[in-house]
């Protein structure tokens, strides 16, 4: 085998994500709320090139992460159809036909603080960001975003069919947005107005057992289906957005009342389902306030990944505190206006 004779160096970042509302009925062509977190995913690609060949027969590829697994070796044969369960290796493997003519050797570095435990989208970002970063020194120019986030979902799709996309769709655009399949509207394109007053009215506590995505989703989805519950949830659902909307919309909090009681009636349909945070819920139910001057729902699949405080500042206290006696914190995470960046 020749030699490398020169190596190109790309570098991408992805933020984190958290769902506001929406979870599961977006499956169903509703709407979802979602907000970009200034934690983030970066991947660094390196790519080294034979002297005089027209591209290789076979690539190394090496990938390290400081979030997943030991550093892993492989030999991809272009001439085969490869793929993989791992989120990592499936990614840099479709990461390398973003060259015609195929390098000898590829290394891949995450390095990132979205912890996978806090449904922070660690796995979407970890998508967009090898793909960007093996795309953006491939091409020679700045990435075709539409196209980078439906070649995300694609992979995404493979290990868990039923995504719907919000998490790419507001990772690759950053800021807040409203989502529905097949379509994205950013609400804070120009501002941050909206990202402040989100700022003023939510905590969000992480430090639960998490909850894997696609085991969650089946076991909501299953009992969801053996309740017939589509129709009262996508109303609970589509009320839940437009309270958030108005919300963020109005003058100060004077619609954080309709807020309120949108969470509280969701959350009361999903705590009859089996992946609510039981747990959550009893250390909570008996604060005062809950449900008239503040509220808490999950985020995306449930379980234990993360959950929203909601409510004036002055009106978490005790809650935030409760959390904490049973080991939840504060997110470190602040929303942000960044998506996806190549370098």
């Amino acid at each position: 085998m020749m030699q490398p004779e020169f190596t190109t160096t790309g570098h991408a970042s992805a933020p984190g994500k958290l769902m506001l509302a929406g979870e599961y009925s977006v499956l169903d062509g509703g709407r979802a709320l979602a907000v970009a977190l200034d934690g983030e995913l970066e991947v660094r690609c390196d790519a080294f090139h034979e002297t005089g060949a027209s591209g290789s027969a076979t690539t190394i590829l090496e990938l390290h992460s400081n979030l997943w697994h030991e550093p892993q070796t492989i030999v991809v044969d272009h001439d085969e159809e490869t793929s993989s369960e791992d989120p990592y290796v499936d990614a840099a493997i479709s990461a390398l036909s973003a060259w015609a003519s195929k390098p000898a050797k590829v290394i891949f570095q995450v390095n990132g603080n979205l912890d996978p435990t806090h449904g922070a989208g660690s796995s979407s970002a970890l998508r967009l960001a090898v793909l960007a970063s093996a795309k953006h020194i491939a091409a020679g120019s700045l990435i075709n975003l539409a196209e980078l986030a439906d070649s995300a979902l694609e992979l995404q799709r493979r290990g868990q069919p039923a995504a719907s996309g919000y998490d790419i769709a507001v990772q690759s655009r950053g800021g807040l947005i409203e989502f529905r399949q097949g379509a994205t509207r950013s609400l804070s394109l120009r501002s941050e107005d909206h990202l402040e007053k989100l700022s003023s009215c939510v905590t969000v506590m992480v430090g639960g057992t998490g909850a894997p995505t696609g085991p969650t989703m089946k076991l909501f989805i299953d009992w969801l289906m053996a309740e017939a519950g589509q129709a009262d949830l996508m109303q609970l659902s589509e009320a839940m957005v437009d309270a958030w909307q108005e919300f963020l919309s109005a003058s100060e909090n004077t619609a954080l009342p309709k807020l309120i009681k949108a969470v509280a009636e969701h959350r009361a349909f999903m705590a009859e389902s089996p992946v609510f945070p039981q747990r959550v819920a009893a250390a909570l139910e008996n604060i005062s306030g809950l449900d008239v001057t503040w509220t808490w729902k999950t985020t995306g699949a449930g379980g234990e990944d993360a959950v929203l405080l909601i409510g004036a500042a002055g009106a978490l206290t005790e809650a935030r505190q409760t959390l904490a006696r049973i080991g939840w914190h504060q997110s470190p995470f602040k929303f942000t206006q960044q998506g996806l960046a190549t370098w």
